[in-house]
């Protein structure tokens, strides 16, 4: 009879120990999978940092070119099913702005423009679109930079 109670405790305790191994394993899945997405965010928010300086850059490069001069753009990303981003160069704030939703978040990034703007443009771009055009126009002795598709 001590024999069976042996092997009943050497199960049970067996069971206790799958049992550990597994809430362990299933914790550090989570931790992980929240990392990911984390990681994912923080990648997504740093890009369209980088675009925001980057479109600074070229409004001031137009701008200094002069009328008729162009520059294509492109995002760094590809956008899917549900995604958008909405750059506007604000006029009233001297600023590139640009709203984002990717993956069901919502990022908002802007940057001070040098040159003066005398306009405001916008452009929005969904799924499968990645280029757009930042183009000078005279317009009354005035450089106009605008957002064109």
């Amino acid at each position: 009879m001590g024999e069976m109670k042996r092997k009943a405790q050497i199960t049970f305790d067996f069971l206790i120990a799958i049992m550990l191994v597994t809430v362990t394993v299933a914790g550090i899945v989570s931790i992980a999978s929240g990392e990911t997405a984390n990681a994912r965010t923080f990648d997504s928010a740093a890009k369209l940092k980088i675009l925001a300086v980057d479109l600074r850059d070229t409004v001031t490069q137009v701008y200094a070119a002069g009328d008729g001069f162009t520059v294509r753009k492109e995002l760094p990303f590809e956008l899917k099913a549900g995604d958008s981003v909405t750059i506007t160069l604000n006029s009233t704030t001297n600023r590139v702005e640009i709203a984002a939703t990717l993956g069901g978040k919502t990022f908002k990034v802007a940057q001070r423009l040098q040159v003066p703007l005398y306009a405001t443009s916008s452009i929005t771009l969904g799924q499968g679109e990645r280029d757009f055009n930042v183009t000078a126009q005279n317009v009354g002795g005035e450089i106009h930079v605008l957002l064109q598709g």
